[in-house]
């Protein structure tokens, strides 16, 4: 019994941890989508001028969501480390293409470093893309 009480801390972190994990998951995708929809509705406008302002948004947010969705499920399949550097900086509201170029700089050091090799991060990153263009055409 008194084993079963030590353990009990650790079965609530865990439980904390996976918490944590989920609302790192919907603040990413609240966060992706509030920074690619500006862009997306400025191409939706530019390449289909005869759509209304509601079409444009409705579609627009239907993208973007579906997009940090797919994002999101690809990232999740990185290393740990590589994992974390992409999802909490834009969970935490940071700028995404500077963490992508943050992610970027990291993959390159860690070449450069041999604790990566070339086709590793070749491999990551055209699995991640390959993925995404699955998620958004299925």
């Amino acid at each position: 019994m008194k084993k079963l009480l030590l353990a009990l801390p650790f079965i609530f972190a865990a439980q904390l941890a996976l918490a944590i994990d989920e609302q790192d998951e919907k603040n990413y995708t609240t966060n992706y989508t509030t920074q690619l929809k500006p862009m997306v509705v400025q191409q939706l406008n530019a390449a289909r001028p005869e759509m209304t302002a509601t079409a444009v948004e409705s579609e627009a947010n239907a993208y973007v969501m579906r997009m940090a969705s797919c994002q999101l499920n690809a990232l999740k399949d990185f290393p740990e480390v590589y994992r974390d550097k992409a999802i909490l900086p834009v969970a935490g509201g940071a700028d995404l293409a500077q963490t992508t170029q943050n992610l970027n700089q990291t993959i390159l050091q860690d070449i450069e470093a041999d604790k990566l090799t070339k086709d590793q991060a070749t491999r990551m990153i055209v699995t991640a893309q390959e993925s995404v263009q699955i998620c958004m055409n299925s």
